[in-house]
C-alpha cells in the first residue's frame, strides 16, 4: 500500500511525488532526525530503496551530488543525490533489510573481539570520508547499517560536511544530542577528532555500555522534578541544557556499566576517544584503527551467547548460573564439565577465574 505523502511540504513533496513515478513508497520512518526517511520499492530497478530528504543548510553540508561519488566497502552506496533548494536536499540508498547497528545491539550482545571488528569497519569508513575531505558528525548505531551478520557500513549522510585544511568545520547545524562533542557546545566548532569521539561512544555501546536515549534519564532527581512541571517545548530545552552540561564535564559514559569481561585496554581506549580535551584523543581515525588492531590479539575472546563463553584457542569456558551461585564449566567434546575447584562469588570474579585457567 502506497504511503500518504501529505506530511511532506513544498519542494520536498514535489520531488517525492516525482520520484513516486518510479518508486512505490511504503512507509515513512520516525528515525529521521533532521528530515524525512521514506522506504519504497524501485519498480524500474526492481530493488528496495531508501530516500532521505534532509536539511542541507544553504551549502553548509557536503554537496549532495558529491556524496554519490563516494565508493567504499565501508560506506553505504548512494545511488543518487541532489539539491532541491537552498535548504533541502535528498539522497537515495539501498534498503538494508537486516536493519541498523542499534537493532543488532538491542537483539544481542557482542564480545570483545566482535565489537572491535565491527568498530574497525566503521573506523575504516570514517577514514575514507576524512581522506575525501568530509566529516560525518553523526556516527551512531542508527546510522550504521547491517549488510550481513558480520558486515556493517556507514550510512545517513544528512550531517556530512566538508572539512577545512585543519580538519575542522564551522557548521552550526546540530545533530544527535547525546553524541555531540564538548567542543561543539563550547566552541561551536566540529573537528576531525569529533568523529573519533563518536566512534568511542559506538564502541562503548557495542561492548554493552549503558546509554539511554530518554532525555529524562539524564537528569538528576531535582532536575526531573523541574522537568516534570514544564510544558510545551520547555522540557526539551531544559533537558538539552542539562545534558550539554554533562557532555562538557565528560559525564556521558558510565564505564562501570560495561560487563566485567571488557578488559582494561578497551576501557582505556574508550576514555581516550571520548576525552573532553581534543588533544587527548587519537589525532586520526587511523590511529584508533591501529590501536584496535594492536589490542585485538590480546583481549580475552569472550562471546555472549546464552551464557558468557571464553574462547582460548581450542579450549572454551563458560559461566553459568547454578541455584544461587555461578559456576565455571569447561567444554569437553560435546558436553560441559564443571570446574569444581572454582567457586566465584560474583560475575566479575568468575571472569577473572576463567581467564586465569
Amino acid at each position: 500500500m502506497a504511503v500518504d505523502l501529505s506530511v511532506l511540504k513544498g519542494d520536498v513533496l514535489k520531488k517525492a511525488e516525482e520520484l513516486s513515478k518510479d518508486i512505490e513508497f511504503r512507509s515513512i520512518s520516525e528515525k529521521g532526525a533532521n528530515g524525512y526517511v521514506l522506504f519504497g520499492h524501485n519498480k524500474i530497478l526492481k530493488r528496495d530503496v531508501v530516500v532521505k530528504f534532509y536539511y542541507w543548510g544553504a551549502g553548509d553540508h557536503a554537496e549532495p551530488e558529491l556524496l554519490a561519488r563516494l565508493d567504499s566497502d565501508h560506506i553505504l552506496k548512494v545511488y543518487h543525490a541532489e539539491r532541491l533548494n537552498k535548504d533541502d536536499a535528498y539522497f537515495i540508498t539501498p534498503y538494508c533489510a537486516s536493519g541498523d547497528l542499534l537493532d543488532a545491539i538491542e537483539k544481542r550482545r557482542f564480545g570483545n573481539v566482535e565489537a572491535i571488528d565491527i568498530a574497525g569497519q566503521i573506523a575504516a569508513g570514517t577514514s575514507f570520508l576524512h581522506a575525501n575531505g568530509y566529516l560525518h558528525r553523526d556516527l551512531k548505531p542508527e546510522n550504521i547499517f547491517c549488510i550481513s551478520d558480520s558486515k556493517f557500513v556507514i550510512g545517513d549522510f544528512g550531517s556530512v560536511v566538508p572539512q577545512h585544511a585543519d580538519g575542522s568545520t564551522n557548521s552550526q547545524t546540530r545533530h544527535s544530542l547525546i553524541y555531540r562533542t564538548p567542543e561543539e557546545i563550547t566552541e561551536k566548532k566540529y573537528y576531525r577528532q569529533g568523529d573519533v569521539y563518536q566512534l568511542g561512544i559506538v564502541l562503548y555501546q557495542l561492548l554493552g555500555g549503558v546509554l539511554s536515549y530518554n532525555e529524562r534519564d539524564w537528569l538528576t532527581k531535582t532536575e526531573q522534578a523541574i522537568y516534570d512541571k514544564l510544558s510545551g517545548i520547555d522540557p526539551q530545552l531544559f533537558a538539552t541544557e542539562a545534558i550539554e552540561k554533562r557532555i562538557v564535564k565528560g559525564r556521558v559514559l558510565e564505564l562501570d556499566s560495561l560487563p566485567p569481561w571488557v578488559c582494561k585496554p578497551l576501557r582505556t581506549m574508550i576514555r581516550k576517544c571520548c576525552s573532553t580535551t581534543i588533544a587527548a584523543r587519537y589525532p586520526l581515525v587511523s590511529d584508533l584503527s591501529s590501536a584496535m588492531n594492536n589490542v585485538r590479539g590480546r583481549v580475552p575472546d569472550w562471546r555472549v551467547e546464552e551464557h558468557p563463553i571464553l574462547r582460548r584457542g581450542r579450549r572454551q569456558f563458560r559461566i553459568v548460573p547454578a541455584k544461587d551461585a555461578l559456576v565455571i564449566e569447561k567444554k569437553t567434546g560435546e558436553s560441559w564439565r564443571r570446574e569444581r575447584a572454582l567457586n566465584p562469588a560474583n560475575l566479575a570474579e568468575a571472569v577473572v577465574m576463567a581467564e586465569a585457567i
